[in-house]
This record gives C-alpha cells, sequence and structure tokens, in this order.
C-alpha cells in the first residue's frame, strides 16, 4: 500500500463538504480505479493552520505515514494580516524556513515531498492590517512555493497554470469568499492532482 498525506490547510480539509465530495476523497477514488488497493488517501489539512501549526504536528500527521507521497500545501494562513496587526501570522522568511524543513524531514524519512502551487484566488474584500489587500499579502508566499520546490528539486503542483490550461475560470472554482473551493473546485483539484501524480515514478 502506497501512503498520499494530504498536508495542508481548510482547502486540504475541506470540511465545508461531505467526505464523499472532498477532492481528497475524489483522488481516492480516480486512484482505486486505475489501481485498486494499491493507494491509501490521509487527509491531514486542518482548517485555519498556518505552516507553523503544520510543523508542530508533522511528527504525528505526517511522519507516521512514510514512506510514501506528502501533498504540502499551506500559505493561505500564513500571509493573513489580522485588523489588529500589522504583521502576517507568518512571515514570509519563517514560511520559507518551514518549506524547506517540511521538505528535509519528508525526504530524510525516504518520503515524497510535493508542494501544491496555491491555486489562483479572485479579489477578496477588504482592507489588511497592513494597509494592503489579501491579495497583494499572500501573492509572495505562493511564489515562494515555487521558489523553494525548484530549489529543493521536489516536484511542484502548479495549480493556477493547470487552471489556465484547462480553461477553468474563477467563477467556477471559487466560493463567495473568492478563496476557498467551490463544489466544482473539488472534482477540479482532484483531476489536476491525479494528473500531477502520474507523472511521479515511484
Amino acid at each position: 500500500m502506497i501512503n498520499i498525506i494530504c498536508f495542508g490547510d481548510s482547502i486540504t480539509e475541506g470540511a465545508e463538504f461531505s467526505v464523499n465530495d472532498r477532492w481528497t476523497t475524489l483522488l481516492k477514488m480516480k486512484l482505486d480505479v486505475a489501481k485498486p488497493d494499491v493507494f491509501e488517501v490521509h487527509n491531514k489539512g486542518i482548517g485555519g493552520n498556518t505552516s507553523a501549526q503544520g510543523f508542530d504536528r508533522i511528527d504525528t500527521d505526517v511522519l507516521p505515514f512514510l514512506p510514501g507521497i506528502v501533498l504540502i500545501q499551506f500559505g493561505f494562513n500564513d500571509a493573513n494580516v489580522k485588523d489588529f496587526t500589522i504583521e502576517p501570522r507568518v512571515s514570509l522568511a519563517e514560511f520559507e524556513k518551514n518549506l524547506k524543513e517540511f521538505h528535509r524531514i519528508i525526504a530524510t524519512k525516504k518520503g515524497i515531498p510535493v508542494f501544491l502551487l496555491n491555486h489562483t484566488i479572485g479579489e477578496v474584500d477588504g482592507e489588511q492590517g497592513n494597509g494592503k489587500k489579501y491579495n497583494d499579502n499572500f501573492l509572495p508566499y505562493n511564489k515562494t512555493i515555487r521558489k523553494i520546490a525548484a530549489q529543493s528539486g521536489a516536484r511542484l503542483i502548479d495549480i493556477p497554470l493547470q487552471m489556465t490550461e484547462r480553461g477553468i475560470k474563477t467563477v467556477d472554482f471559487l466560493s463567495d469568499d473568492e478563496l476557498h473551493l467551490s463544489l466544482q473546485a473539488n472534482h477540479d483539484y482532484a483531476d489536476i492532482i491525479y494528473a500531477g501524480l502520474n507523472e511521479i515514478e515511484l
């Protein structure tokens, strides 16, 4: 049995959907059709989590399932600047350090780290505590994911690129908050990640 550990935040957890409608479950269904009884998918997403909180639980939520493939998806909460502060929940420097350490730990345990470049979002309403729009605060974090994947030689599943290539419109992909997934987007996510996993030689 090959473990696939989905390690992330609310986008991974999908708590607003029934279990069978979550992209992690839909991914498992696709894998079962292609190769029955070969893969087990573990949803280790927790809504609201930053990479720092992920760092605190990697020993319980990821390491017991290695060796395996770890889909790493953080950034949306790290970049968030609450209205009572001018600092993000996790600084860009710490975010970068956490991603590098995720990669090192997983690779040391003979796992395969795969970074997910977070999907394209709409224009999130409001001004954050530092006077910027959320979109402007978030953009450098997504750029950092791409940079760390390139520097480490890790696999990257570029979800924004896949959205463009597949003609996926954000109006169909996003919920009303312009950030979280729609029901249809869970199917799109499963398709995109399934295609990305097919490029990995085990």
